[in-house]
């Protein structure tokens, strides 16, 4: 998810947002001025704020379309990968404390040739992806809010999804601290919103719409697994500070389990509150404002629209954060040679990265549904996810009884992508080829960079964690 990559940046650039542009020269001087060390508690509080965010706005909503009163089902089962995943991320983090995360543990499993290139590619791609979801679920809060109906919603969605890019974009580039200033502020305010909403939404339930005769089919609850997961998928910025913890055999474990299971407890009660105390019909049609119809049937127009207006400024930000990781993720892998050394660039305050990233997403926006998105974006998150946990498999050898776990989550990722195909293959064959066309374009790409470039990926070397 977008919200992940913007707040990692804490230890790379202290606790105010500096231009990309004095980021990228002053790297060095920047890593060795921050003496700070991130606690477990802090990681904790890194993970939360990059897992819940505008993401799940959205999809609560399109997943409770598949899977009706069942989505707390989908989201548990989905929270017990996302714990499997993340011990592979622990162990891979212990072994190789690095801020470029998945594409550095990338790079350590399968090395520094097109098969490592390509995967970092389809990992931009992913964020690219994360990006248009963000904009479009942006659109249709915003579109609802302002009541703008006519011309259609899609063309709502996709309008102010593209004016909300372009518009961040520009700040951006021009270097402003307006927006992100008020990042952390308005993570802590929705996570603090989405709870008290829970916990007020539980007093309305009505425990007989939760029951085995309200569950849809088998088919479309399993379908839903994948839009889940995706909710969780910040979780991977936690391994990413290991590098910043003063003991991370000690303070990781702690920092991706609490974080991941905390969030697991909010989501699943989350659910749970939402499908017994809205209606079966609105439960699965309400599709991204699925939580401000919620709140509307049970606090009337005033809680409707307090939940949109969180929602956009969720958006925004997490949108924001999204365009600034990119940004970096970019940087990075230009700089090991993973992309062409055009995206670093420098344009004013950021560089080429952060246009070319904003340019693809539009793109992305216009041509895309929202459904469509958060599922290609699931997707393609879980097959980066099963790399990570082959490549563990593959580079930890010697960590006793964890490989068993290590196996269970690559199991649970292949078995969940398994089902993602087959049910969109039923219900959107299109979806299923737009995802087969990311896979053919990362590897393309990278086929291209290596023939025409001459580039090459560079390694790092690691010394094991105490």
């Amino acid at each position: 998810m977008p919200e992940a990559t913007a707040l990692l940046r804490r230890p790379l650039i202290a606790k105010t947002r500096m231009s990309c542009k004095a980021n990228i020269g002053n790297r060095q001087a920047v890593s060795k001025s921050n003496k700070g060390k991130i606690s477990a508690r802090g990681a904790i509080a890194l993970g939360i704020g990059s897992m819940v965010g505008a993401g799940i706005f959205a999809l609560m909503g399109e997943a409770a379309a598949k899977a009706g009163s069942a989505v707390w089902l989908s989201f548990l089962v989905a929270g017990v990968i996302a714990l499997l995943t993340g011990h592979s991320f622990v162990h891979l983090g212990v072994r190789y404390p690095s801020r470029g995360g998945v594409v550095e543990y990338l790079v350590q499993a399968y090395g520094t040739g097109r098969f490592s290139g390509s995967c970092s590619i389809l990992f931009y791609i992913a964020q690219l992806i994360g990006m248009a979801m963000i904009s479009l679920a942006f659109g249709h809060f915003a579109a609802k809010l302002l009541g703008l109906g006519d011309g259609g919603p899609l063309f709502w969605e996709r309008l102010l999804g593209s004016g909300l890019i372009i518009g961040l974009a520009l700040l951006n580039l021009v270097g402003s601290r307006l927006v992100a200033s008020a990042q952390r502020v308005i993570v802590l305010a929705n996570l603090a919103l989405l709870a008290v909403f829970t916990v007020a939404l539980a007093t309305y339930a009505d425990v007989a719409r939760l029951s085995v005769g309200t569950w849809p089919e088998a088919t479309p609850m399993l379908g839903s697994l994948a839009l889940t997961f995706f909710a969780f998928t910040g979780f991977a910025v936690v391994s990413n500070a290991a590098e910043d913890m003063e003991n991370p055999s000690r303070d990781l474990p702690r920092a991706m389990y609490g974080a991941i299971g905390i969030v697991l407890l909010l989501y699943v009660a989350l659910a749970l509150a939402v499908s017994s105390s809205v209606q079966g019909q609105e439960l699965t049609s309400s599709g991204a404002t699925l939580l401000a119809v919620a709140a509307r049937e049970n606090f009337g127009e005033i809680g409707f629209q307090v939940l949109l207006i969180s929602a956009v400024l969720s958006t925004v930000t997490c949108l924001n954060g999204g365009l600034f990781g990119v940004t970096s993720i970019t940087f990075t892998l230009a700089e090991k040679g993973q992309l062409p050394a055009r995206f670093r660039q420098e344009i004013k305050a950021s560089t080429r990265g952060l246009t070319i990233s904003a340019v693809l997403a539009l793109l992305m926006v216009n041509f895309l549904t929202l459904t469509t998105v958060a599922s290609l974006g699931a997707a393609t998150s879980l097959v980066v996810y099963t790399l990570v946990n082959i490549g563990a498999w593959r580079l930890l050898g010697d960590v006793g009884w964890h490989r068993g776990v290590i196996m269970l989550s690559i199991v649970a990722c292949v078995l969940a992508i398994v089902v993602w195909i087959l049910y969109t293959l039923q219900t959107s064959p299109g979806s299923f080829s737009i995802f087969l066309s990311f896979l053919v374009i990362a590897f393309a790409a990278e086929g291209l960079l290596q023939r025409y470039h001459g580039r090459r990926i560079l390694s790092r070397s690691h010394t094991q964690a105490p």
